[in-house]
């Protein structure tokens, strides 16, 4: 597969949570890490992220120098959250950002993403990669 995510520990990390999913929840309050698929497909890899309770004009997805980069913010939407007392919290507030290598076989510049019902779909299209040019080097 030419289309990696970048942090290769988090799939450490799962082996644990499968193994074990009471000792480490999905949501930590540190950290918001929703679930992401890649997708080979024909002419293009999908990267599918669930990003629940975000506003679309929080999220951003950029590419530079061949590193595809997934970021977003959840807000807590309650004003008068400071005079409540959890009990129990599992919703998260705060930012996230997941990135993924890009290989030679992509178009970066034909990439695009849409975002639906909390699921963010960004498409990365394919191209035949170039094959090296050999060439000789002078001696001097």
């Amino acid at each position: 597969m030419s289309l990696l995510p970048r942090d290769s520990w988090s799939d450490f990390g799962r082996l644990f949570d499968n193994a074990v999913p009471t000792f480490h929840p999905r949501w930590n309050h540190w950290q918001f890490s929703p679930n992401v698929d890649v997708m080979e497909k024909e002419t293009a890899f999908e990267i599918i992220a669930d990003l629940p309770g975000v506003d679309k004009d929080n999220i951003s997805v950029s590419c530079e120098k061949g590193m595809l980069t997934i970021s977003a913010v959840t807000i807590e939407s309650r004003k008068d959250i400071q005079q409540e007392k959890y009990i129990h919290k599992e919703r998260y507030q705060g930012k996230m950002v997941r990135s993924f290598t890009l290989s030679n076989n992509v178009n970066t510049s034909d990439i695009y993403a849409e975002f639906t019902d909390g699921v963010l779909v960004v498409v990365v299209p394919k191209i035949e990669p170039s094959a090296p040019t050999p060439r000789e080097i002078e001696i001097s």
